[in-house]
């Protein structure tokens, strides 16, 4: 009895060794495969999952502090951060004199983050440079992730020893039409107009129309600009009477709203011969 009792018992600790191994051999190999699994997850995850953040602009500077004279060349350099690394574009924008005080792109979008303003008698007055900035995955292709601006002054009087010479005003010497009035409608009239200006500054021209096609009121046909020229297609316009008017200034006296000097041009566009 004894002996078979002990066969029993031996027999049944034979199984549980046997299944303890086994069941440690199988965790072992599960807690392996679970752990790679977990170490491997979190990095998939926080890849597919990672957000892009936008750039941000951080600071704009001149090579030189101002005020200057005009004539200096400034040169602009910004600095940005991209919390991910990205390539970064700039483009830099001025607001002053010369742009009739509304924003105009001086560049376009580019890697290079300096930009070299050469200035002229025109800049004379206060001038905002503005950088932008973007990456290509936030704002769209006409926007920006981020900007920054800076004021600048130029001088716009020259001064002679310890003197200081007065700038005058520039004159309005002729305006002509390439084709006499009156003219059919349709006909391609070219206006040329020659300004001077003692101090050899630079002039600006704008041309505005009054007449059947505008109802009567001033409209202007073209910006404030250094060309001379405005080619007039009457075929867009109606048969009627008009005034042409040519307005000068160079940016040291008027503001963009007003001019330094101007003339006014009467001229009839017909319709088959015949005014309406």
């Amino acid at each position: 009895m004894k002996e078979r009792n002990y066969r029993r018992g031996l027999f049944c600790a034979l199984l549980i060794v046997v299944f303890l191994c086994s069941v440690q051999a199988i965790t072992t190999e599960d807690l392996l495969g679970a752990g790679n699994a977990q170490s491997s997850q979190p990095i998939s995850s926080i890849v597919a999952g990672a957000t892009n953040q936008p750039p941000l602009a951080k600071s704009l500077m001149p090579d030189q502090e101002g005020p200057l004279t005009a004539g200096s060349t400034i040169i602009w350099t910004g600095n940005a951060y991209d919390p991910d690394g990205d390539k970064l574009l700039y483009q830099f924008w001025l607001n002053g004199p010369i742009t009739g005080n509304t924003w105009k792109p001086m560049t376009g979008w580019k890697e290079n983050n300096t930009w070299n303003w050469t200035t002229s008698q025109i800049d004379s007055g206060v001038n905002i440079i503005d950088m932008r900035i973007r990456d290509g995955r936030h704002a769209a292709p006409w926007g920006y992730d981020s900007h920054i601006s800076a004021e600048y002054v130029i001088n716009n009087a020259v001064g002679i020893g310890d003197s200081i010479r007065t700038n005058s005003k520039p004159s309005l010497i002729s305006v002509k039409s390439d084709h006499p009035s009156p003219q059919d409608k349709g006909t391609i009239v070219t206006w040329t107009a020659k300004g001077y200006d003692p101090d050899t500054d630079t002039i600006l021209y704008q041309y505005l129309l009054k007449g059947s096609s505008t109802e009567d009121q001033w409209l202007p046909m073209t910006a404030w600009t250094t060309n001379n020229v405005w080619i007039w297609d009457t075929g867009q316009s109606k048969a009627g009477i008009y005034m042409i008017e040519v307005r000068i200034r160079d940016g040291y006296h008027a503001d963009v709203e007003n001019s330094d000097n101007y003339e006014m041009v009467p001229f009839v566009i017909l319709q088959k011969g015949i005014i309406e």
